[in-house]
């Protein structure tokens, strides 16, 4: 089950056409006032994420998880490289199993640590990386229940699974 940021990200429609007015003031603008370069007649994108989008659209995924009695749920990310957009969505969600879900799911980190003394009936919280995960959602499928994710990576890998039971007209998808 994917559970895709619907909102957020580069979906959300911010952008701007190379060689426009508005394209050429954003990117002088960020070049003046942030010291980051932006070749000139750039088309230019925004991607936003909060912590609010991120954290409702995992929590909505745990409580499936938890309802629904699925071993795991893995936020899929490139949070090594968008460290503060990526990165944040990952982050958020694991402050929000700890505020919220203490005793109903557990970091794979922190499970990993216990050992022994693991808790086995607890929701297993984890994050990969989105090119890692292409792979390893075709090729070890059974090892993902749940997948929470953001807009372009849902688009992506809810696609790639679909091709793994027919075509993407087979899986089903609901706003």
């Amino acid at each position: 089950v994917i559970f895709r940021e619907n909102i957020e990200d580069v979906y959300s429609g911010i952008e701007f056409k190379a060689g426009t007015p508005e394209a050429e003031k954003l990117r002088l603008f960020i070049e003046t006032e942030f010291g980051k370069k932006i070749r000139p007649q750039s088309a230019i994108g925004i991607k936003p994420m909060s912590a609010f989008g991120s954290k409702r659209l995992i929590e909505m995924a745990l409580r499936y998880a938890i309802k629904n009695h699925k071993p795991s749920v893995t936020m899929m990310h490139k949070g090594n490289i968008m460290k503060f957009t990526e990165g944040g969505f990952r982050d958020w969600g694991y402050e929000l199993a700890k505020e919220k879900f203490a005793g109903q799911v557990v970091a794979e980190a922190d499970l990993q640590s216990a050992g022994n003394g693991a808790r086995a009936d607890a929701v297993i919280l984890n994050d990969r990386i989105a090119d890692s995960m292409f792979q390893q959602i075709l090729l070890r499928p059974a090892e993902y229940s749940v997948i929470a994710t953001l807009n372009l990576n849902g688009d992506y890998i809810s696609d790639a699974l679909a091709a793994q039971v027919g075509g993407i007209g087979i899986a089903p998808g609901a706003n």
